[in-house]
């Protein structure tokens, strides 16, 4: 099993280990028990975990009718395995793609993988994930961003293009996120993330 860095001290409760939270939380990302429909998708896939993002000025729909802000992230694509759910953010109920132009915002668990903050560098020593907690002192919950299920554009050297919403929870909320790779100032940057709070209350039922 796969053992992820985590800076900053997360309130981690029920005794989950630090992997185990991760890859349970970013895979339920904004999931409650009796609407989730979690799936195993394979093939080509954007994996965001690790991603900033930037504001556009518009909004976006989600699949419950909830309309956000729409933000735009720069996301790797990878091949495999990967965890969906698609009948949330803006998936049709399947895992195939939308066309030949286009791949799903979706979580797999990974230690390496290119990132945003090494502008997606290959190199291993530049892939290393690394887990972070924003505190719900820096009043930076609702600038964060949801990408799990979304659609994304392929572009160019294999990275995509994703529209996702932020600002789904209160700004002091305490979120995680593997963007930055340490680095806090990822906290300020609209990053893909996963509210503390509601890792912890999926955890609870």
């Amino acid at each position: 099993m796969q053992k992820l860095e985590f800076t900053g001290k997360p309130k981690i409760k029920n005794g989950l280990n630090k992997f185990t939270l991760i890859g349970f939380v970013f895979s339920a990302l904004y999931i409650s028990s009796s609407s989730a429909e979690l799936t195993s998708c394979e093939g080509d896939y954007a994996l965001c975990a690790a991603s900033t993002c930037q504001p556009t000025g518009k909004t976006i729909k989600t699949n419950d009718g909830q309309t956000y802000p729409e933000v735009v992230c720069k996301c790797p694509i990878l091949n495999g395995k990967a965890i969906a759910d698609t009948t949330m953010g803006n998936m049709q109920g399947s895992c195939n793609p939308t066309d030949d132009e286009h791949v799903w915002s979706l979580f797999a668990p990974k230690k390496y993988y290119p990132q945003d903050a090494s502008n997606f560098s290959k190199l291993p020593r530049n892939m290393k994930t690394v887990v972070q907690e924003c505190d719900s002192s820096l009043n930076q919950g609702y600038n964060a961003s949801n990408c799990f299920s979304f659609n994304c554009e392929i572009g160019p050297n294999n990275i995509a293009i994703c529209k996702c919403p932020m600002g789904q929870v209160p700004a002091s909320t305490t979120f995680l996120t593997e963007a930055g790779q340490g680095n806090s100032e990822a906290c300020f940057q609209h990053p893909v993330s996963l509210p503390v709070a509601s890792a912890f209350n999926e955890v609870k039922k």
